[in-house]
Formats: structure tokens, C-alpha cells, sequence
């Protein structure tokens, strides 16, 4: 059999946004995709600000032009109705992506399948899968989640959250991005609320740490909010949980394999966000497949992974400090200026007015401290 052009290891944000661009612009190639999930469910939500419309802006659940950032001292509101806030499912995304892959016959979608062994060829690689078949393709992207240990500053970034509903659930207009709780866990711990609608939200427990969290402690803050919010008798509509590595994950593209996704470090160290990288790289990596080109690797510019270091090295601090740097950081820094910084695509003034807004001493003893632990 002629072997697939190419070949896509977990079907996550990263193969979606592809494959769909893909199918839409009608790519001549064949594609195989291994997934070993076969129903992923409703597991996860990707947020954060468009920079450009994508294919799954039609299916967006919600928008919000209004967000606020908190903790037991202070608290900042901001907003945008040019760059609004938004969130989309993970079960919308793909049914967009299904529904573009079953639109082509020579593609193949093996669900409940993994990658077992991969062998180099002459022209590509040789997959066997867990059932033992095999599949051949000229290039592999390559979305499987790193084995990494993270030291100082990266941290973890763990999340447990549940989608309730129930009756009178509060503001449904703003976005409640932190709300920070000075306790005693490094290096920092924040809810997260998205009212979906005025029945509707989803709230969710983060902490930024060395190690992973522990999910059932972190169920526990959640559940504790919902009492305290007098919403005990709301019903669960589904929960969500992850561990995000907020750390600098070099890009690969080596012999015809390329890792793609947070596996090919889209996500951004110092904020946690990707789905929207991922868009920007989608965008390329289509082109140049259309063009007969390589598919490339996620990139990001160097000195930005070492501005983030500095920042989350500032954040060892204390959990106080980190809370008032990122209350701060919304408060002084305009909405537009702060989301295309925090989305990576800051112009050279947005990185000046984030520069600016931040405390100069400890700014100062953390790129020391850093530059210092990485010679």
C-alpha cells in the first residue's frame, strides 16, 4: 500500500486545527490519525484571546468582552470589546475536525489504537500500532505529552474544574481570570470562573507548583467554593482536570518526525495558554503542506522564553507577591496591549508597557537569579 503522506499521533488541539485546515483547502495528501482514546468525551475547554478568526470560531461557546483579577486585597477589572475573552469546548473543536476528516475517503481515523513501535524507512517511518498492524507515512506529528521533570522556576500548572448549573449563579458578563488564595502552597493558587450563561459557569481550582498537584485536595477548593456560594444543590454537568508544564519545551523536527502541540512547545511558559498558538502555527504548517513544503515545528523566540523565566522565577517570592504582580500587571497594562502579550504575539511596545508595569528590584533579582541558574 502506498504509504500516507502523513501520520498524526493523538488527535488533540494541534492535529485538529491541521487536519481540518487541511480538509477545508482540500490537500491532495493522504493522512492516517492514532488516536488512543476512542471517545475523548468532553474533557477540556481551551480559552484565551483570538488574535484572528480560525475554523472553530463559529463554535465558540462564549465570548466576554469584560474580565477581573482579584485576591484578598485588591481587585482589578479590564476589558475589550475589539479582543474579547473566549472559550471554546474541546467537543465542539472536534466535531468540526470529524466531521472535515470524514469528508475525505483516503483519510483513516484509527480511535482505541496507540503507537507501539516506530521503525525509520527509506523514505519515512514504520508505525506498529498495539493491535500490531502497521502503518507506513513519510512524515509523522508526533502530539504525545512529554515525560519531563521541571526545575526552578518552571512550574506545574494543575487544575481540577467543574460545569455546573443552577439557578441565579451570578454575573454572566465578566470573567473572573484569578482569584488568588494566599495559602501556604507554592508558588501560586487561583480560581478561575467562566459564567457561561446566567444558569451556567464553569469554576475551576489552579495552583502554579513544583510538583503536580494533588487533583482530590484541589476537588476540594472547588467543592468548598460551590458551598460558599450558597450552590451545593447545583447540578454537575461535567468536570475537567489536567497538569500543564509551564516550561520551555524545545521544539523537534528531526528525520521526518516533528512534535506538534504542547509536545512541541505552543504552549506559552508563562501563562498555560496554547490553543491559540497552536492556530497561528496551523496556519503555517497548512500553507507550507500546500505548497509541497515540510511541515514545521512550533517555534517561539528565545528571549521570550527567558522573559517568562524571569517572571515565574519573580513569582518564588511568596504567594502574596505573585498575587499582587499579576493584579498589577492588569491594572496598569491596557487590555489590548496585555492580551497580545500574554497570547505571544506582543508588538515591541506591548513588552514595554508589561516591562514597565512590573516592580523594577525584584524584576531585577529575578533575571539575575535566573541568568545565573541557567550558566
Amino acid at each position: 500500500m502506498k504509504p500516507f503522506d502523513l501520520a498524526f499521533i493523538g488527535l488533540g488541539a494541534a492535529a485538529m486545527s491541521l487536519v481540518t485546515r487541511l480538509a477545508d483547502s482540500r490537500y491532495s495528501g493522504r493522512v492516517a490519525l492514532i488516536e488512543p482514546v476512542p471517545d475523548p468525551g468532553d474533557d477540556r475547554t481551551w480559552c484565551g484571546w483570538p488574535m484572528n478568526d480560525h475554523p472553530f470560531s463559529h463554535r465558540a461557546t462564549r465570548r466576554w468582552s469584560q474580565w477581573a483579577v482579584s485576591n484578598a486585597r485588591d481587585e482589578v477589572t479590564a476589558g475589550s470589546r475589539e479582543m474579547p475573552y473566549e472559550m471554546l469546548r474541546s467537543s465542539d473543536v472536534r466535531s468540526v475536525a470529524m466531521a472535515a476528516i470524514a469528508g475525505r475517503d483516503d483519510w483513516v481515523l484509527l480511535a482505541g489504537r496507540a503507537l507501539a513501535d516506530a521503525r525509520k524507512t527509506e523514505d519515512g517511518w514504520r508505525l506498529t500500532l498495539d493491535d500490531q498492524s502497521e502503518v507506513e507515512a513519510l512524515w509523522v506529528l508526533d502530539a504525545r505529552p512529554p515525560k519531563l521533570n521541571l526545575s526552578r522556576p518552571w512550574v506545574w500548572q494543575s487544575f481540577v474544574g467543574a460545569e455546573i448549573s443552577g439557578p441565579r449563579m451570578g454575573d454572566p458578563d465578566q470573567v473572573r481570570l484569578m482569584d488568588f488564595v494566599d495559602d501556604a502552597q507554592p508558588v501560586a493558587s487561583f480560581f478561575y470562573e467562566l459564567p457561561i450563561d446566567p444558569r451556567r459557569r464553569l469554576i475551576e481550582f489552579t495552583r502554579f507548583t513544583p510538583t503536580p498537584a494533588d487533583p482530590a485536595e484541589m476537588r476540594e477548593q472547588v467543592d468548598g467554593l460551590i458551598r460558599r456560594r450558597g450552590w451545593q444543590n447545583a447540578r454537575v454537568i461535567r468536570t475537567e482536570q489536567s497538569h500543564l508544564p509551564m516550561a520551555p519545551i524545545p521544539g523537534y523536527d528531526r528525520d521526518q518526525w516533528v512534535r506538534i502541540g504542547t509536545a512541541g512547545g505552543s504552549m506559552r511558559p508563562a501563562t498555560g495558554y496554547a490553543f491559540h498558538a497552536i492556530q497561528h502555527w496551523a496556519d503555517g504548517a497548512a500553507a507550507a503542506l500546500l505548497e509541497g513544503r515540510s511541515p514545521p515545528a512550533p517555534t517561539r523566540p528565545g528571549w521570550l522564553d527567558w522573559l517568562d523565566g524571569v517572571f515565574l522565577e519573580s513569582l518564588w517570592a511568596g504567594p502574596a507577591t505573585a498575587s499582587d504582580q499579576f493584579v498589577q500587571l492588569f491594572r496598569r497594562v491596557p487590555p489590548d496591549a496585555l492580551s497580545r502579550f500574554l497570547m505571544a504575539r506582543g508588538r515591541p511596545l506591548d513588552t514595554l508597557k508589561v516591562l514597565n508595569s512590573l516592580p523594577v528590584a525584584p524584576m531585577l533579582a529575578a533575571a539575575w537569579r535566573h541568568t545565573r541558574r541557567r550558566s
